[in-house]
């Protein structure tokens, strides 16, 4: 089964992408997610390289792709993509509450939220 560590970190930032994109009810196609990377990145994303790896993220069974009429095509999570993205969410966050906790105890100046 595909994890999280499968994926290369601009194929987790696109992962990531979507998820926003699908909690604004939105179902983002290529050049959207191209504008929210770019956004992130010091680099414009080049076309090629975020096709590429969509597309072997649909490969993996983390990305569904609907093509719409015309040359758009949707891109959506898919069971597998929510499950890992959620299982890092879930230790990502795991890991930052232990930290708080141990600086909180230690008399360091980070708090948790």
């Amino acid at each position: 089964m595909t994890n999280w560590y499968d994926c290369t970190g601009f194929q987790r930032d696109c992962l990531h992408a979507i998820a926003v994109f699908e909690r604004r009810d939105k179902r983002p196609y290529g050049l959207a997610l191209k504008r929210w990377l770019d956004d992130r990145y010091d680099e414009p994303v080049d076309h090629s390289r975020l096709y590429q790896n969509l597309a072997r993220l649909a490969e993996m069974d983390l990305v569904d792709r609907e093509p719409t009429e015309g040359r758009e095509t949707h891109y959506r999570l898919s069971d597998t993509g929510r499950r890992v993205l959620a299982t890092h969410a879930r230790l990502l966050t795991s890991s930052c509450e232990r930290a708080w906790l141990t600086a909180d105890r230690s008399g360091g100046t980070i708090r948790g939220p």
